[in-house]
C-alpha cells in the first residue's frame, strides 16, 4: 500500500506532463513560460525520486518544485485564466486540455504527493529561502531572451507575461491606469517581481507550516 501511494501520483504526474508537452500548440516558445518550466521541473524531480529515492538533495528540490507549481496554479486561477476569452473553462481547455494538466491537475497531484510522501522530511526556513531561486533564475532567463531579440504575443512584448513586460508603458517603476481591457492597472516590472518573490516566500512558509502539521500528525499516529 505504501509503495503504491509513493509510485502512483508520480507516474500520473509524468503521464500528464508528457500528454501536455505533446499537445502544446505553441512550442518551442511555449517553453519560455513559467508554467511549462515549473511542470517540467516537477516531472524531473519526481523522475529522480523514482530512480534515486534516497538521494539527499531531492527533498529540497521537491519542496521548490511543489512551491513553483502551486504559484503557477494560483496566478493562472486568479490573474491569467480569467482574462482568456470564454473564462476559466476555455482557459483550462486550451491545447486539447494540456492547460488543464499544467495549471490544475499537476498542481493537485503534486500537493497530494508532497503531503503523502515528502512532508515527513524536516523542512526548515532555509528551504523557504532556497525556493526563491527558481523564480529569480526564471526572471534572469526571460531578461536574457528579451535582450537577444525574442518577442512574445501579437504586440511583441519583451516578456511572456504582461506584468514582466518592461517595454510596456509602466516600464520598470511606473504605474499605468487604463493600460488595457484585460489589465486595466499595470505596475512597473520591479514591483511585480518584488510582489511575486514575496508571494513565493509567503507560500513557502505556509507550505512549511502545513508540512510540520502533517509531520506531527504522522508522528502521533505512529506512536
Amino acid at each position: 500500500m505504501k509503495k503504491t501511494a509513493f509510485l502512483f501520483p508520480k507516474f500520473l504526474i509524468l503521464a500528464t506532463t508528457a500528454y501536455a508537452v505533446v499537445n502544446l500548440l505553441h512550442w518551442p516558445i511555449g517553453f519560455t513560460f513559467f508554467t511549462q518550466l515549473s511542470n517540467l521541473f516537477l516531472a524531473a524531480v519526481v523522475l529522480l525520486q523514482l530512480l534515486f529515492p534516497k538521494a539527499r538533495f531531492l527533498p529540497c528540490l521537491k519542496f521548490s518544485a511543489v512551491l513553483s507549481i502551486f504559484i503557477t496554479f494560483l496566478v493562472y486561477l486568479t490573474v491569467l485564466g480569467p482574462v482568456v476569452p470564454g473564462g476559466l473553462t476555455a482557459a483550462y481547455a486550451q491545447d486539447h486540455g494540456a492547460s488543464f494538466c499544467l495549471h490544475l491537475l499537476n498542481p493537485a497531484l503534486s500537493m497530494f504527493d508532497f503531503f503523502r510522501n515528502d512532508a515527513a522530511f524536516p523542512y526548515g526556513k532555509r528551504h523557504a529561502a532556497l525556493a526563491l531561486i527558481p523564480p529569480f533564475l526564471y526572471f534572469l532567463f526571460i531578461l536574457a531572451l528579451g535582450r537577444l531579440g525574442l518577442r512574445w504575443g501579437p504586440t511583441g512584448m519583451l516578456a511572456p507575461y504582461p506584468f514582466l513586460d518592461y517595454g510596456s508603458p509602466a516600464g520598470w517603476f511606473g504605474l499605468v491606469v487604463g493600460g488595457s481591457r484585460f489589465f486595466p492597472i499595470q505596475i512597473g516590472v520591479f514591483y511585480a517581481v518584488l510582489a511575486l518573490l514575496l508571494l513565493f516566500y509567503a507560500a513557502a512558509h505556509a507550505l512549511l507550516f502545513l508540512a510540520r502539521r502533517r509531520r506531527s500528525a504522522v508522528s502521533t499516529l505512529s506512536s
